[in-house]
């Protein structure tokens, strides 16, 4: 309703636009306007008819020779006469240029009373407020779209063209003073060439500004994939952990029947994961559990580093300054073709560099997932190597040089460090590379754009320069660039470089998101066993306590409606539920809040407030009764559907979740995020946290490759109520 109402104010305001331009009629206001449309025609004639009188000074006896008779003058004196000649045109010309702003002004000041400028005038201010309206709508749109992962780079960009804007209007205030065109007049003669070179500078910032933009956008774009392809590594991983499997066996994992050894990429990420879990030394008070989403982690790690790159540091604008100062050098080249030819040279420079930067962050990557060489020692191959070093370097007195200084300081890099350039301003220097060169390439292609696209018909040897001038950045950002900052992300993100503080943020996000989670789950097992046991809705106690039920009664009561489609029932409109849950105490994300739509709707596109009271008594009281636990747990077993494995005592992994994804529909919801990887992750941190002793079951299923082995989890009675019983304590 909001866009609609938007949308109708903006067109009644182009139509007030379009109104005001018109201008009222004579025959309207009763008043004969004869000087409105003729006056600036009127003006110009007059100022034909005008003899324009230059003040040329006393003239000196050269000027009296040289205006007796030019031509003899000329003869005799030809330098002479042309600077006499030069003197007079300058006169004349700065005569004519105020004539020209006398008349001008006063052309504008009989144009300024007239109904149809001021109309224009309202017309222009009722056409700004309506696209700075369209603007913010969109600004608001493009924030609501974005997801979680690319909101903050969104809003870096924002601010970047905020100070796109301040710099537009310090442009426009400085030319409004004059000195511009003073400026200009001193050096040029002419108080409009300085000011046109505002106005291309101010524009060419303006593309550079929305090139750097795009090529964000499309790496963006490319990194989704590199996300995607973390959460199914992630799975993967923690496959391995179920069997088992220690830092050694990662390397021999297998899939697929027969076994086929996993990609390099995949065995990589699971020893990444597996030595950011359990580090050989201590590197943090509390140990990560089982739990924590390495993949989760490795997306805000790409995040934050988006954010870094987008803002333009003091040290990148300095390469800048120095390439603007050998730009002088470019300008004094002669031909275009070897102009082109050195405007290429940076772009194939660009690439070069972005080429030895991959190369070096590669080199590190792979030295970091390196096993070490030992049995007995768990320290990781970089490390033990650095303590190698160490101890050979230990008898050298070996003074630090000024380079050593400026980048380690007074300190020794670490183990880490010391595989970057610069040691312990490695990492920031490479992010310096990363962000330079992606501006430099925004910079590059908005200087072809301005400069040598209009030379496209010098024949086919300048269009074949301009291919390649074009090749090398594409390939940088398209391909090399991504690539890079992958690179970048692992190498700075694990081992001794931890980012703590977005460790927290994960495993913040993480405890939220169970204990919603859980109280889901704990609301639907409750409601499965009160119909297995045969318990009459109505009769049953409501396990939340009597002021809180009046509480909540009353905030319901606050937003609900009749039904447009069933008479007599009343319920919350979707558009209201986060409202809802807000009000008592609970903050949701979208897409759980369409998920609770549908499950406390009862098909209406909202939820209704029997549902919703008993999905609320889950946060009140999360536990589960005995009875009720094994009410689900016999139930499960009678529905097998192998007759040899009916009422065998015990339940799978598999059957249990596949029977809660009848009941509710969102734990059989598949992808990232979704509620059956939700359930197999709180079933990991179940067993795992709470020390559950349960068997393991191989089976061989049909997948993709054919016939593949299967891990799944054995529960008994016992089992399953110690399940249910501490796992529903978040």
């Amino acid at each position: 309703r909001r866009y609609m109402s938007t949308g109708a104010a903006s067109v009644l305001a182009v139509a007030l636009v379009l109104f005001l331009a018109s201008g009222p009629s004579s025959s309207a206001l009763g008043v004969a306007e004869t000087n409105e449309v003729p006056l600036h025609h009127q003006s110009l004639a007059e100022s034909k008819s005008i003899e324009m009188q230059v003040e040329y000074g006393e003239p000196s006896e050269e000027m009296k020779a040289y205006l007796a008779d030019p031509v003899a003058y000329a003869n005799e004196h030809p330098h002479e006469a042309e600077r006499l000649h030069d003197e007079r045109k300058a006169k004349r010309q700065a005569a004519l240029r105020e004539e020209y702003k006398k008349k001008r002004e006063e052309i504008l000041e009989a144009l300024s009373e007239t109904n149809r400028a001021k109309n224009v005038v309202i017309a222009i201010l009722a056409t700004i407020v309506v696209i700075t309206v369209m603007i913010d709508l969109g600004a608001s749109y493009v924030m609501k779209s974005c997801n979680d992962f690319s909101r903050p780079v969104v809003e870096i960009l924002f601010k970047e063209l905020t100070v796109l804007g301040c710099i537009a209007l310090l442009v426009f205030m400085t030319v409004k003073t004059g000195f511009p065109q003073r400026i200009s007049e001193a050096i040029f003669g002419t108080p409009s060439e300085l000011v046109e070179m505002f106005d291309m500078a101010h524009v060419l910032i303006f593309l550079i500004i929305v090139l750097f933009v795009s090529m964000i956008a499309l790496i963006l774009w490319r990194f989704a994939s590199f996300c995607e392809d973390w959460d199914g590594y992630e799975l993967t991983a923690i496959d391995a952990v179920k069997q088992g499997k220690s830092l050694k066996d990662i390397q021999s994992l297998t899939f697929g029947i027969p076994p086929r050894p996993l990609p390099e990429e995949i065995k990589n990420y699971c020893t990444m994961r597996h030595s950011f879990l359990n580090p050989a030394l201590r590197v943090s008070r509390h140990a990560l559990d089982s739990s924590f989403r390495f993949s989760d982690y490795l997306r805000e790690c790409t995040t934050h580093t988006f954010k870094e790159i987008v803002e333009v540091e003091p040290e990148t604008w300095g390469v800048i300054m120095v390439l603007i100062v050998l730009s002088r050098f470019f300008m004094m080249i002669p031909h275009e073709d070897v102009k082109l030819a050195a405007f290429l040279s940076l772009g194939v420079g660009l690439l070069g560099v972005m080429i030895l930067t991959r190369n070096k962050l590669l080199e590190i990557y792979m030295t970091l997932v390196r096993p070490n060489d030992t049995e007995d020692d768990n320290l990781p191959f970089y490390q033990q190597r650095h303590r190698a070093m160490v101890r050979a370097s230990k008898g050298e007195s070996k003074e630090k040089t000024w380079f050593d200084k400026m980048c380690n300081g007074d300190r020794e890099p670490n183990a880490h460090e010391s595989l970057f350039w610069c040691g312990a301003s490695g990492p920031g220097f490479a992010l310096h590379i990363i962000r330079t060169c992606s501006f430099l390439s925004a910079v590059y292609f908005a200087i072809f754009v301005f400069r040598f696209m209009p030379d496209m018909s010098h024949g086919i040897h300048t269009i074949m320069l301009m291919v390649l001038a074009i090749v090398c950045p594409s390939i940088m950002m398209y391909h090399y660039v991504p690539q890079v900052i992958k690179l970048y992300i692992l190498t700075t993100s694990i081992e001794m470089m931890r980012r703590k503080h977005i460790i927290h943020e994960v495993e913040h996000h993480i405890r939220r998101h169970r204990r919603f989670f859980v109280h889901r789950l704990v609301h639907t097992l409750k409601g499965y066993a009160r119909r297995i046991l045969k318990a009459d809705r109505e009769g049953v106690s409501r396990d939340l306590e009597t002021a809180r039920m009046q509480e909540i009664k009353e905030v319901f009561d606050m937003f609900e409606v009749d039904c447009p489609t069933r008479p007599g029932v009343r319920y919350i409109p979707s558009h209201d539920v986060n409202n809802f849950f807000m009000q008592v105490g609970l903050q949701m994300d979208e897409g759980e809040l369409k998920d609770l739509v549908q499950e406390l709707g009862d098909g209406l596109d909202g939820i209704v407030f029997e549902s919703t009271v008993d999905f609320l008594g889950g946060f009140s009281s999360s536990q589960l009764t005995d009875q009720m636990i094994d009410a689900v747990f016999v139930d499960i077993d009678r529905d097998n559907k192998n007759p040899h494995k009916k009422f065998d005592n015990e339940i799978t992994e598999d059957e249990f979740c596949a029977k809660l994804s009848q009941i509710n529909a969102f734990f059989g919801t598949k992808g990232h995020g979704g509620g059956a990887e939700q359930l197999i992750d709180w079933l990991d941190w179940a067993v795992v946290t709470h020390k559950i002793n349960v068997a393991n079951k191989t089976e061989e299923l049909d997948g993709a490759d054919g016939l593949e082995a299967h891990v799944t989890r054995v529960f008994t009675p016992q089992t399953f109520r110690a399940l249910l019983k501490h796992g529903s304590n978040v």
